[in-house]
């Protein structure tokens, strides 16, 4: 799986999370890190060029992904980091898909 071969820490952890969707779990990993861990992964499925006609905005399997974290001091339940991070998800899709989008308490995302 060419997500689950992009984290090289021992910690990080890649499952699928229901039908077409992953959950990636980076411990200790601050925001900018995570958006680097997303694009990459991003990118590596593009260059993989897995034709899907049906898919937009490119005719090739691409990733929409979001992010978000919860660091020290600022921790929160593992139900709403995943509520964040479904929100951030739907930002990407509704922004054009094939993008990462980063969660923020305000819902401004962070472009890569």
């Amino acid at each position: 799986m060419k997500i689950k071969k992009t984290l090289t820490r021992p910690g990080d952890f890649c499952a699928r999370y229901g039908g077409e969707e992953f959950v990636v779990i980076l411990p200790d990993t601050p925001h900018m890190g995570a958006l680097h861990v997303a694009e990459k992964i991003r990118l590596n499925i593009i260059k993989l060029q897995i034709l899907h006609e049906k898919s937009s905005p490119l005719p090739i399997i691409s990733l929409s992904l979001g992010v978000a974290t919860s660091i020290d001091q600022h921790l929160i339940s593992h139900e709403e980091l995943l509520r964040n991070t479904d929100s951030a998800l739907y930002v990407a899709k509704a922004n054009g898909r094939n993008r990462v989008e980063f969660y923020t308490d305000h819902h401004h995302d962070i472009e890569l």
